[in-house]
């Protein structure tokens, strides 16, 4: 995945949505574990792994849906500072979500990658 924000900009907020694996119990107390869960944000400089952001706090927020009976549907999310993006490289991003069951990495299938351009 490709997120791009300027350099020292604090917009676009960095937004993942929380994917049904298809396993539909598991996703229903996956969610009711996420309200009370702990989310993190961290990101590394790609080239050398230098730690620009680590475990800041995230958060999560429910997408509002017209129908109630459509399943509902979670998005984690950070908020940028301008000194998170005062410098311009390709940096590795990940949430860390903590639940009483343990912590899992966020995302899974692919890297997150973010762009801070000029």
């Amino acid at each position: 995945m490709e997120f791009f924000i300027k350099k020292n900009s604090e917009q676009p907020i960095l937004m993942m949505e929380i994917v049904q694996d298809g396993r539909t119990q598991n996703y229903i107390d996956f969610q009711e574990k996420l309200v009370n869960s702990t989310i993190r944000f961290s990101m590394k400089r790609e080239s050398d792994g230098l730690q620009k952001i680590f475990m800041n706090n995230a958060y999560i927020t429910e997408k509002l849906l017209n129908n109630p009976d459509t399943p509902k549907e979670y998005y984690i999310y950070y908020k940028w500072t301008s000194r998170d993006t005062n410098k311009e490289g390709r940096f590795i991003g990940e949430f860390s979500i903590t639940t009483e069951d343990g912590e899992l990495i966020a995302p899974i299938n692919e890297t997150l990658f973010i762009n801070i351009v000029n």
